[in-house]
C-alpha cells in the first residue's frame, strides 16, 4: 500500500505538470507562487537546523495541516483536499516553514510558520515578561521576572497593610507577566491586562477583578472563586480557564479548558460551561452564544503564539499591536481576507511581518507604527 506522503507528493507533482501546461487554476498558481516564494525566503534556515530539529518541524507542521483537513470537514472533498495536501506535500518535500494557500475557493488564506526570517535592523522587538505592581497606597514597583513575585508579596504583606484591601498587577502593552496569588493560583497575563486582588483571601469567596486577556489555573478551595470582568461574573471552584475581555474587541469570550465555570452577563443569568466550550457576550455584558472553542487557539499568547483561526486582518493586527506596542493604521482599502495560522511571538515584527506578506499585503514601518498598505 502506497504510503500517504507518496500520495501527497504525487498530488503535489501533478499541480506542478497541470502548471506547465497550462491548466491550473489560479488557487493552484496562487499556492506556486508562494510556495517558491516562501522557499525563496528560507532557503538558508533548514541548513542551521539539526537533523532531529528538522523532523519535528515536518512533525508539526504535519499535524498542522491534518488539523486543518479535519477542522474544515473537507478530507472527503477532493478539489480542496488537493489544495491542502499539496500544501503538505511543501511540507514533505522541503520542511517548508511558511505554507500560503486558499481554501474552498474562498479568500481565507492559511499562514503556518516555526521559524521566521532573519531579522532586520532598526527591528521591534517582541513583548517581554515585566509588569507594575500598584498597592492600595498607590505605591507603585516594577516585576521585572518571576523571581520578583517574593518582592511583590513582601510589599503586599508588610506590616500596616490592611488585608482587606485591594492590589494590583498589570501589564502595560509589550509585556506580559505569570503571578500566583496567595491562595495558590496561578495566573497569566497577557499585554495590556491587569488583575486586581485583595492583600489575602478571607471568608467568603476569593474575589479578583480583570481587563484585558488574563489564563486562570485555579487552586481548589472551599470557597468559590470569581473573576469579575466589566458587566461579567465567572465563578469556579477549581478550573482553568482563559478570559479574552480587550477594551477594542467587540466580544467578552470565556474560554473553558479544564473543570466547570458558571458565566453571568448583564441579566444576572448563570450559564454553565464544559471543558471545550467558550462563552460569548457583547462588552456591555449582553448574552450572545455558547460555542465549541478553539482551546488551543485560546490559550496560543500563553504558549508563545500567535494562533489565528479564520481571523481578518484586523484583529491580527489589534494582536500585533498590543505584543509590539505599535500603532497600526491603515492605508487604501482594509483587506477583508481570513486567515488560519500560526506564529511565534518571539519573533520581532518583521518576521511576523515578513510572514503575513506572503498574502501581498504590503507593510511600512515607521518608528514604533506600522502602515498597513492594500
Amino acid at each position: 500500500m502506497p504510503r500517504r506522503e507518496d500520495i501527497e507528493k504525487a498530488e503535489f507533482l501533478e499541480i506542478i505538470s497541470r502548471y506547465r501546461q497550462g491548466k491550473s487554476t489560479p488557487e493552484e498558481e496562487a499556492f506556486l507562487d508562494a510556495y517558491y516564494e516562501a522557499h525563496d525566503i528560507h532557503e538558508n534556515i533548514l541548513e542551521q537546523m539539526s537533523p532531529a530539529e528538522q523532523h519535528q518541524l515536518k512533525t508539526e507542521m504535519h499535524q498542522e495541516i491534518r488539523h486543518e483537513l479535519i477542522q474544515q470537514n473537507i478530507v472527503k472533498r477532493n478539489f480542496q483536499r488537493m489544495k491542502v495536501m499539496a500544501a503538505a506535500a511543501a511540507v514533505i518535500l522541503i520542511c517548508s516553514v511558511t505554507l500560503y494557500f486558499y481554501h474552498n475557493g474562498s479568500k481565507e488564506k492559511s499562514v503556518m510558520l516555526s521559524q521566521a526570517p532573519a531579522h532586520q535592523q532598526n527591528d521591534i522587538l517582541p513583548g517581554v515578561d515585566k509588569a507594575i505592581l500598584t498597592l492600595s497606597d498607590g505605591t507603585t514597583v516594577k516585576l521585572e521576572d518571576k523571581h520578583d513575585e517574593a518582592l511583590m508579596y513582601e510589599m503586599i504583606n508588610k506590616p500596616g497593610r490592611l488585608a482587606n484591601t485591594y492590589n494590583s498587577v498589570s501589564t502595560p502593552r509589550g509585556t506580559q507577566y505569570h503571578l500566583t496569588l496567595s491562595d495558590g493560583s496561578e495566573v497569566w497575563l497577557n499585554s495590556g491586562s491587569s488583575i486586581s486582588f485583595p492583600t489575602a483571601f478571607e471568608k467568603g469567596p476569593r474575589r479578583v477583578e480583570t481587563t484585558g486577556e488574563v489564563y486562570f489555573e485555579v487552586a481548589k478551595k472551599h470557597q468559590p472563586f470569581v473573576v469579575v470582568t466589566g458587566n461579567q461574573e465567572v465563578e469556579v471552584l477549581g478550573t482553568h480557564f482563559n478570559i479574552n475581555a480587550y477594551e477594542d474587541e467587540d466580544d467578552v469570550r470565556t474560554t473553558l479548558l479544564e473543570g466547570s465555570v458558571k458565566v453571568s452577563g448583564q441579566d444576572r443569568k448563570a450559564r454553565f460551561l464544559v471543558p471545550g466550550q467558550q462563552s460569548v457576550l457583547s462588552a456591555s455584558g449582553l448574552f450572545k452564544t455558547i460555542t465549541t472553542a478553539d482551546t488551543e487557539g485560546a490559550v496560543a499568547w500563553k504558549n508563545g503564539y500567535f494562533k489565528f483561526d479564520r481571523q481578518d486582518l484586523q484583529a491580527i493586527m489589534r494582536q500585533v499591536s498590543r505584543w509590539y506596542d505599535v500603532e497600526i493604521s491603515y492605508s487604501g482599502n482594509i483587506p477583508t481576507d481570513e486567515y488560519v495560522g500560526k506564529i511565534k511571538r518571539s519573533e520581532n515584527v518583521s518576521g511576523v511581518l515578513r510572514i503575513l506578506k506572503l498574502s501581498k499585503i504590503n507593510f511600512r514601518v515607521q518608528g514604533k507604527k506600522i502602515i498597513v498598505e492594500n
